[in-house]
């Protein structure tokens, strides 16, 4: 019974067969004995790189899109997993241009396209038909990165207000970006083409199973589906969930079933059999280095933590402030009515250990912090340095822009609200020009889609919640391209929330070590609401 029951938890009764998901067949290694048991490749073509990419693969990028080509031609999905900063779309452009490589030319030119004056009426066209869905921020980004290595592919960005023009012609294009919003809004439209390619960037865009995006997502017709994601598992086990459910549907059962069997035993009860399991379940669809295994000639990664202290009026006000919350939390219920009211205080928390201001914008009372900061910040451009500061807090950031700006020190910044066709001008301004030495960005809108190697310096403000967000911020910089060391410098208030923050990233951390190796905290916030207001 014991040795049998995978079978019943994930096979199908089919007349007198028991079926798996081909996602699957890791399952049978246990059951069925391996001299009874010949699992073979479906097809096999050996990958080599093709002439025109324009791009040098390093050892491990070629592993890893011969290992997106074998799942491919297997007809199974796969989630690239590459820590941040080690080229997950070159070996995604990679993929696609050797998949193009491999189409048989259609037998007629497509009927009602006229695609230029000047071309031959009986050429052959073929076209690979791959959807890119991204964040609206990166669309630009991918759209370089193919120019640059793979200018043969035709593409298209599917959005703005005209697109809907494109709609009789997506047929005819190699490549299409998008953007999650777009596709979620146009899927109606977008359901109707059957694609060769659905590729995810920042898939973990899809992780809410409950979101309008994973719904849409999972209505997209497509051959191959592969998802680009350093975060896999963002907040919790029902993130891993929905990524496998979009690249292989059912490997991990319905979410209800996944929930029981492996998310509560996992993480309430730390359950070993459960964690290895599941990890069978996924090793064969999730491909994960990091920049210490793979990345030997990337210079060094330094981090430190500075502790600064509150001042006697901002510790006061603080202290009534958290006396007050705990009030307020303690006296309500958790059901979800009341996430807003906890994350509403806790942010009023966040704000008052980085400085007063951030809470009242009138007031004149300083932070030790704010001190603290702007004295590093002044040692490091009179030193030449290139520095990117991250806040999560937009208007953290002004108070050091307002600062820059009494000294004379010269900066760019990036928030949400810069503009798409913006980002590149300042990024290249802030690479190229070596009279500007700051850089700041606010964590949620700069932490993916930006090659900043020209800083050596990474400081961060305030901390995350979730330590990915902030490893994703310092690979902005210790990434492919970097010459040198990069110091990554993290100011946190003593006895403030923020030192909880901390404590709570390392308690919770090793559950996707385990699962995937990768550092992250389930979202066990409410749970951890005493130890935070104490």
């Amino acid at each position: 019974m014991h040795r049998f029951k995978k079978l019943a938890d994930f096979g199908k009764v089919n007349d007198n067969s028991i079926l798996v998901n081909k996602g699957n067949y890791t399952l049978l290694q246990d059951i069925v004995p391996p001299e009874e048991l010949e699992i073979t490749d479906t097809i096999d073509v050996a990958y080599q790189p093709c002439s025109k990419l324009k791009a040098t693969l390093r050892p491990y990028q070629e592993e890893g899109v011969k290992w997106l080509v074998k799942h491919n031609q297997n007809q199974l999905g796969a989630c690239l997993a590459d820590d941040m900063g080690l080229g997950k779309t070159l070996q995604t452009i990679a993929t696609l241009v050797f998949s193009k490589e491999q189409l048989i030319p259609e037998t007629e030119v497509p009927k009602t396209i006229k695609l230029d004056l000047f071309s031959d009426p009986l050429e052959i066209k073929t076209y690979l038909k791959a959807l890119i869905v991204l964040p609206s921020s990166l669309v630009f980004n991918w759209a370089q990165e193919i120019l640059k290595f793979a200018p043969h592919l035709t593409i298209t960005k599917y959005v703005g207000s005209d697109r809907k023009k494109i709609v009789p012609y997506l047929e005819t294009y190699d490549i299409i970006l998008t953007t999650y919003t777009t596709l979620s809004k146009d899927i109606s439209i977008l359901q109707k083409t059957t694609f060769t390619y659905l590729v995810t960037d920042e898939s973990q865009q899809i992780k809410n199973k409950e979101s309008k995006i994973f719904k849409a997502i999972n209505k997209i017709n497509a051959i191959h589906k592969i998802s680009l994601s350093g975060t896999p598992i963002e907040n919790s086990l029902s993130d891993l969930w929905s990524q496998m459910e979009f690249i292989n549907p059912g490997i991990l059962g319905s979410y209800p079933f996944f929930k029981d069997h492996f998310k509560i035993p996992i993480e309430k009860h730390q359950n070993e059999d459960r964690i290895k399991e599941l990890k069978t379940l996924i090793d064969p669809f999730i491909l994960r280095r990091t920049k210490e295994q793979v990345a030997k000639d990337l210079p060094e990664l330094s981090e430190q933590i500075i502790y600064t202290e509150m001042l006697s009026a901002q510790e006061k006000t603080y202290e009534s402030q958290k006396s007050a919350a705990r009030n307020l939390l303690l006296g309500i219920d958790t059901v979800s009515s009341n996430k807003i009211h906890i994350i509403n205080t806790l942010t009023k928390l966040r704000q008052l250990a980085n400085h007063p201001k951030l809470l009242d914008t009138q007031t004149e009372e300083p932070s030790g912090k704010f001190k603290d900061v702007s004295s590093y910040l002044e040692t490091l451009v009179k030193s030449n340095k290139k520095v990117l500061i991250f806040s999560s807090f937009v208007s953290h950031l002004n108070l050091y822009q307002e600062w820059c700006k009494s000294e004379g020190i010269s900066f760019v910044s990036l928030t949400g609200q810069t503009k798409s066709s913006e980002r590149e001008k300042i990024v290249h301004e802030f690479q190229e020009n070596d009279s500007i030495p700051l850089f700041f960005i606010s964590l949620k809108a700069g932490g993916v889609g930006l090659n900043l190697t020209k800083a050596s310096y990474v400081v961060l403000l305030d901390p995350w919640w979730n330590p990915f967000i902030e490893k994703q911020a310092i690979a902005r910089a210790h990434r492919i391209g970097q010459k040198n060391n990069v110091m990554v410098t993290r100011f946190i208030t003593k006895n403030t929330i923020e030192e909880k923050i901390l404590k709570l990233q390392e308690q919770k951390q090793h559950l996707s070590d385990e699962i995937i190796d990768i550092n992250t905290i389930p979202d066990y916030i409410e749970s951890d609401l005493l130890e935070l207001l104490k």
